[in-house]
């Protein structure tokens, strides 16, 4: 088993293609090198001072009304398609700037999520491949942002470095890899508040229990692709248009929601 979509195995290219881009103008050309070779970029700052003290409060202050949101959907539901200021964090103009270096002008962003580890949680720890669990080419690009510092005494993401380069691999019925080891060492990545690690949706990574007794470890995820890219199935119900155009109105983007 290859993805959630086996009708689509035949289909999705699932093979990684490095970024070709030799004049980025927001990262650096060392950075985008980086991202091809171990498949994701050290943290980077998003969100600092005031911007960032107003992501923590708004966090703090709407969380309770965040998650029984996600649970009144009896399912997986992308909060930013209907939460407006979850929309405008996922198309904050610095995070955009940094994606159109990786994927291009024209940015999509079809999931989100907002997560908050509890201490002494202990579940946790598969790793997997985003890759596996989307309707699309494996084209799309993760930013795991750090509302609060994230290390490894509160659970912060581990991944495999390089462990990309093979495209999607052989998971089990949980969609998680099959003896992930064999791809290399696992390292945890610390990323402190405000800062923001991107990825690309072939790297294997997992996120490991919480174990400190009283820190919360809040982070909020997107994954972006290139409009360009066809999707298949229900992956574009969530979708939206964060920089440029659907240049083959092949996903037909949703507006920004309106507050309730």
């Amino acid at each position: 088993m290859l993805t959630r979509y086996p009708h689509l195995d035949d289909v999705l290219d699932l093979r990684f293609h490095p970024v070709q881009n030799s004049e980025p103008a927001s990262f650096t050309p060392v950075q985008i090198e980086q991202f091809n070779h171990q498949g994701f970029i050290d943290p980077i700052p998003l969100f600092e001072d005031d911007a960032l003290a107003d992501l923590q409060a708004y966090v703090r202050h709407h969380e309770v009304d965040l998650q029984r949101m996600k649970e009144e959907a009896n399912g997986f539901v992308s909060l930013h398609h209907c939460v407006p200021a979850l929309y405008d964090l996922v198309g904050s103009a610095r995070t955009v700037a940094h994606l159109q270096d990786l994927i291009g002008p024209n940015v999509i962003c079809f999931i989100s999520d907002l997560i908050n580890k509890p201490p002494g949680q202990t579940q946790g720890g598969s790793f997997h491949q985003d890759a596996t669990f989307n309707a699309v080419d494996a084209r799309s690009v993760i930013i795991w942002l750090a509302i609060e510092d994230a290390d490894a005494d509160n659970g912060c993401m581990n991944f495999i470095p390089g462990s990309h380069k093979g495209g999607a691999v052989e998971c089990d019925t949980n969609h998680y890899v099959v003896d992930p080891a064999k791809y290399g060492a696992a390292i945890p990545c610390e990323v402190p508040a405000g800062y923001g690690v991107f990825m690309s949706d072939l790297l294997m990574h997992s996120s490991p229990p919480n174990r400190s007794e009283d820190r919360w470890r809040p982070g909020f995820t997107a994954t972006y692709t290139a409009a360009e890219v066809q999707p298949h199935d229900t992956v574009t119900q969530w979708a939206i248009q964060c920089s440029g155009e659907d240049v083959h109105g092949r996903w037909q983007p949703h507006r920004r929601p309106v507050a309730p």
